[in-house]
């Protein structure tokens, strides 16, 4: 299995988008928005509990999402750099650009656990892939939204019939998206984010963008799976999460001051094999997703399950 895995892995490098600046411009050439902590410099914290409680919280439907500017382009490609071949100590498969780095690549424990098997990046600007399995037996909500023609709460009207694959691949990013969106919901409610401990962390903020689905390569030979793949955001706070009159968020300090929130954009590609779900992520800060968001997504689409042959 491994040799004939590695012969995949000699076809040479592929294009893909480059990694550029770490400035990231507006598209009238001005450059981005400064984070939340400049906007509060040298302010009080109740007088920024007050500006922020005049921003309108983005409020999470469904059906009706507004997305972050940086993710309402998900086929943007910019001039080819190589790729890289690796295959992981786990059988997989997937291209990387050869400047990064290979900070974790573990074999797996086939012990039925959910373990982090890989994280590639470019860690000075904090550009990042991980390859990560779970035990399918743990997302049945995958499973259910995975299969052609299902049913659910986001199904296409009249239950079990025609099913197109947006739809599938739809109910599949919602699934597992539920934890960021849950989080987000009880913070609204609760002032703290549900299941952090302490409450002293977690998501501020999520939108999801757009989903798909494409076939691959399965783990037996001459066979086929679908690779669904989505975008999302994430604002978090890494300290207490305040709220001000109207729902507008903070991420307050101990000391009562406010601090930066972490904004990244993200895309996943999550894929069944050998009662596992892989989960490949694939991850920038919001200000370098215009410049890296193209490379991010072509090494993500890149990943191939095990090979059984």
């Amino acid at each position: 299995r491994s040799s004939r895995t590695m012969s995949v892995a000699a076809a040479g490098p592929i294009r893909a988008p480059p990694i550029a600046s770490a400035q990231r411009t507006g598209r009238s050439g001005k450059p981005a928005p400064a984070s939340s902590r400049a906007d509060v410099a040298g302010i009080g914290r109740r007088d920024a509990l007050a500006r922020a409680a005049t921003i309108a919280a983005r409020k999470l439907l469904p059906s009706a999402i507004v997305l972050p500017s940086t993710i309402a382009a998900p086929n943007a490609r910019a001039d080819p750099v190589d790729l890289a071949p690796f295959v992981g100590k786990a059988g997989f498969f997937i291209r990387y650009p050869a400047g990064w780095v290979r900070a974790t690549d573990r074999p797996g424990t086939d012990n039925g656990k959910s373990e982090t098997l890989a994280l590639v990046g470019n860690f000075k600007d904090i550009d990042t892939v991980s390859v990560r399995r779970e035990p399918v037996a743990l997302h049945r909500d995958f499973a259910e939204a995975a299969a052609a023609g299902g049913g659910g709460d986001d199904a296409p009207e009249g239950g079990q019939g025609e099913d197109s694959s947006s739809d599938r691949a739809r109910r599949v990013a919602l699934a597992l998206t539920a934890a960021e969106r849950d989080a987000v919901e009880a913070n609204q409610n609760f002032g703290v984010v549900g299941g952090v401990e302490n409450g002293r962390s977690g998501v501020m903020d999520f939108a999801l963008g757009d989903a798909s689905v494409a076939d691959g390569p399965g783990a037996s030979k001459g066979t086929t799976q679908p690779y669904f793949a989505y975008e999302y955001f994430t604002e978090v706070c890494r300290a207490n999460i305040e709220e001000g009159a109207g729902g507008a968020k903070v991420c307050v300090g101990p000391r009562g001051d406010v601090l930066d929130t972490v904004r990244r954009v993200n895309y996943a590609v999550a894929t069944e094999s050998e009662g596992y779900l892989y989960l490949v992520k694939a991850s920038a800060v919001e200000g370098r997703w215009e410049t890296v968001g193209p490379l991010l997504r072509e090494v993500a689409r890149s990943f191939r399950v095990p090979q059984a042959y």
